[in-house]
């Protein structure tokens, strides 16, 4: 009767730390599918304001930071213009993945650095 018991605890506790990864897995694939639209955004932000100046650049990117959730200050976020030619933004991000039952949190830092030239 004991040995029941305790195959079935052993069966419990390893059903929970799959579970466990696997959620973790699932939160961690949600942060690169978050970053990865973020670049495509800001692309397409930087695509359409390549004639502009790169003050209004900003203030979209950064409009579209704060939609996204992230809040990072107007110096963090670094946009160089070449003219007509090309526009470059580069700014890095803390994201965060919690374990619900020990709420232990795991930070991971994202960059984003990308470069728009027009056709």
């Amino acid at each position: 009767m004991g040995d029941k018991i305790l195959g079935f605890i052993k069966l419990a506790i390893f059903l929970l730390i799959i579970a466990l990864l696997g959620y973790m897995g699932w939160q961690y694939l949600s942060l690169e599918i978050k970053n990865y639209q973020l670049v495509e955004e800001i692309n397409k932000i930087l695509y359409g304001e390549i004639r502009s100046d790169e003050y209004l650049v900003k203030d979209k990117v950064m409009e579209k930071l704060s939609n996204k959730g992230i809040n990072l200050t107007y110096d963090d976020v670094n946009i160089t213009k070449n003219g007509y030619n090309s526009c470059h933004v580069d700014f890095t991000y803390v994201d965060s993945i919690t374990i619900p039952l020990i709420n232990k949190s795991f930070y991971f830092t994202k960059e984003v650095n990308t470069t728009v030239t027009p056709q």
